[in-house]
């Protein structure tokens, strides 16, 4: 589980985020990421599992799964970003290590890109 302090929840806050963030694409995520220079002190994190993904155990497992990386990567990421990640249907046909390397690279390459 995500701090309460990292968990974006307010719906608004998802859809500046989606709209106007900067968009990396990986093999099994989108990554959506928007910097927030003055609004915030901790970087906060939302989660997008959609039924395109899978049924109800297979889009917990993979929120599990997504939620276990973001979690290590917290002392990584600045204080002032949003970051959403939309999975996509192929993180359920990958293992642990390669949905860990592939979402560390994009959420990385996702704060470069949005000038932080």
């Amino acid at each position: 589980m995500l701090p309460k302090i990292n968990r974006l929840t307010s719906a608004k806050d998802f859809q500046t985020v989606t709209k106007t963030g900067v968009r990396v694409y990986s093999d099994v995520a989108v990554i959506y990421a928007l910097a927030n220079p003055t609004s915030q002190k901790n970087c906060q994190i939302g989660l997008i599992v959609s039924k395109i993904v899978g049924n109800s155990v297979i889009r917990h497992k993979t929120s599990r799964q997504i939620r276990n990386v973001m979690k290590d990567l917290i002392p990584q990421i600045p204080g002032n970003i949003q970051i959403i990640i939309r999975a996509l249907p192929e993180i359920t046909t990958k293992d642990f290590s390669e949905i860990n390397k592939a979402l560390t690279d994009a959420v990385l390459k996702s704060i470069v890109k949005a000038n932080v």
